[in-house]
């Protein structure tokens, strides 16, 4: 438990679950605290080792007579926690009660907890966050879970793998009710908290006059509305902040079922786009090649069927074509329409070297898809230019070796143009793949974000 963590942790330096029945499950005996004289119920002497009154804080002894011992005499204010002692709740299945009430502290970051008894079930201890509101509850475990190796310590239990997030020595500050161990203001532990949201495995150390003593408790966060709703208390419960140290990270938990959710629809996508692909003619309407710069193509086309609109790709190709440009102006001018289409179209290839590598970028050939093109009767103008910078009256067929190094420069010398029509348009077949994938990814950051403000708490945080 460090200073910045969101949960916490029992303070038991003790077993947590009783070493004999109570002489009688269903009694409780009504007793005076021999140092102020108030009430003190208890709920079980077979397992109590520490009664600590709830008015004075006087430290009290259960006898075998059914008496009890003063230990420490103490004249301590009571103090109101966020559960009262002696309440009642169901959780996981049984009805618990809060038979012991210890608060404790790391520097800055104090938590309240409470010792749950059930007579059949033995103990269970829940702890509630003072600073952020966050819940947890927890059963001390049986053996030692194993130590992974790693530059980050970790554990594994019962096959889940636990992160360390936190260590520090903690403080009782406050007690008040009936604990299996001889409790009193001022103990010291030692407590390290491992994570695997939201369940978590806290070790702690305690010195005792025979060595050291360490009790293992596993956890797993408790949402406030069920702790409180278990106890049946008025109102609401206190808020919850930021991210606790056991608290779900519901992004993460969906991530499983929102990849499952895109590969399927990836795999319908697929077959819808096969589907629609194949149902596409791709027919000819034109192709002229070996064309020469020196004049302007004009020609009649007919695309698709009149009062229908189709696809339609036109393709512009020049060469041959090094470290130059060449461009084509198309303009489709309806013969039975006003407005006409006009779109221009540049192909260039570079080439060279730099820092001892060849680099190329670019093209000889061009294409441009129209979407929704009205079926009709069309003049097709095509206006090509190209570079001549390459062009010199002593070299008539346009190559000027070493002007980029030894890939030179060489303007085109011919073009090609092709229609088509009722093509397959790819770049609409592809708007479906980021909206299928934004969704898990989407999920993927938020999640990430959740554990960066969870860790920012833990010994790691930066």
């Amino acid at each position: 438990m460090t200073e910045a963590t969101p949960e916490v942790t029992r303070p038991r330096p003790a077993e947590a679950t009783p070493r004999r029945l109570f002489r009688d499950e269903a009694r409780t005996e009504a007793v005076q605290c021999l140092a102020c004289g108030g009430p003190v119920a208890l709920r079980g002497f077979g397992a109590i080792q520490r009664v600590v009154c709830p008015a004075c804080g006087s430290l009290l002894r259960p006898e075998d007579s059914g008496a009890l011992a003063l230990i420490h005499r103490a004249a301590r204010a009571h103090q109101e926690s966020v559960l009262p002692l002696h309440a009642r709740g169901r959780l996981d299945g049984a009805t618990w009660e809060i038979v012991g009430i210890c608060w404790r502290t790391v520097p800055g970051w104090p938590w309240q907890e409470f010792l749950l008894y059930n007579p059949y079930r033995g103990y269970r201890y829940l702890a509630y966050s003072t600073n952020d509101g966050h819940w947890s509850l927890g059963q001390v475990i049986p053996g030692a879970p194993k130590i992974v190796p790693g530059k980050r310590h970790a554990i594994t239990y019962r096959g889940r793998r636990y992160r360390h997030f936190s260590g520090a020595d903690a403080y009782v500050t406050y007690a008040e009710g009936e604990f299996p161990w001889q409790v009193q203001v001022g103990d010291a532990a030692h407590i390290d908290d491992f994570v695997a949201p939201p369940h978590g495995i806290s070790i702690e150390e305690v010195a005792a006059s025979d060595g050291v003593e360490l009790t293992r408790t596993a956890m797993r966060h408790l949402d406030a509305t069920e702790v409180w709703r278990a106890f049946e208390q008025p109102g609401k419960p206190p808020k919850q902040k930021g991210v606790g140290m056991l608290a779900p990270n519901r992004w993460r938990e969906q991530a499983l079922s929102l990849w499952l959710s895109c590969l399927v629809l990836l795999v319908a996508w697929y077959f819808a786009v096969q589907h629609v692909s194949a149902g596409a003619s791709e027919r000819e309407v034109f192709q002229a090649t070996d064309l020469r710069f020196d004049g302007v193509l004009s020609q009649e086309v007919t695309i698709g069927e009149p009062g229908s609109s189709t696809t339609v790709e036109i393709s512009f190709t020049a060469y041959p074509l090094d470290n130059s440009w060449a461009f084509a102006e198309v303009v489709l001018i309806p013969i039975d329409g006003e407005e006409a289409i006009g779109l221009g179209m540049e192909a260039s290839s570079y080439s060279g070297f730099e820092d001892g590598e060849s680099w190329s970028e670019g093209d000889r050939q061009v294409d441009h898809v129209l979407g929704r093109v009205a079926g009709g009767r069309y003049l097709l103008q095509v206006t090509p230019e190209r570079d001549t910078s390459a062009l010199a009256a002593n070299d008539p067929l346009g190559l000027r070796l070493g002007t980029f190094g030894p890939f030179g420069v060489r303007s085109p010398d011919t073009w090609a143009i092709r229609v088509r029509e009722d093509v397959f348009l790819t770049r609409y077949a592809t708007l479906p793949v980021p909206i299928i994938l934004g969704f898990p990814l989407l999920a993927w950051l938020l999640g990430r974000r959740r554990e960066r403000k969870r860790w920012a708490g833990s010994d790691y945080g930066t």
